[in-house]
């Protein structure tokens, strides 16, 4: 997906019922499945069009319904989007973002020795 057409968060929802279904959703399904979320068809249909436009989502035609699937992967948009943050708040330092995680105790101690672990500093 390019960097300039970024998923907003309202799309990132929908992204995400998307990701965790093992089954193209039509719009309806995808609406019943939202969480804290009172949008109307309408809305939805809008958000999936635009996630379509954007090349994150794509559809299959069964008689008159769509039904929706993801084709961005989740790990190429969390990988894709921590590396935007890192870049644009942290100059691209990724020590800066653990550095802030850890200064505001953001991670616990749990965190820092699975970290450790994971670069063989134990």
């Amino acid at each position: 997906m390019p960097a300039n057409k970024s998923v907003t968060d309202s799309e990132f929802e929908l992204m995400k019922i998307l990701w965790e279904s093992d089954k193209p959703l039509t719009a309806q399904e995808i609406m019943e499945r939202l969480e804290s979320r009172e949008w109307k068809i309408t809305t939805v249909s809008t958000l999936l069009t635009r996630l379509c436009e954007k090349g994150a989502a794509d559809f299959e035609k069964r008689g008159r319904s769509h039904y929706y699937y993801p084709v961005l992967k989740e790990t190429d948009y969390k990988i894709s989007t921590t590396k935007s943050l890192v870049s644009r708040v942290f100059g691209g330092s990724v020590k800066n973002l653990v550095a802030a995680l850890y200064d505001n105790k953001e991670m616990s101690d749990e965190d820092v020795k699975e970290i450790k672990e994971m670069f063989g500093l134990d």
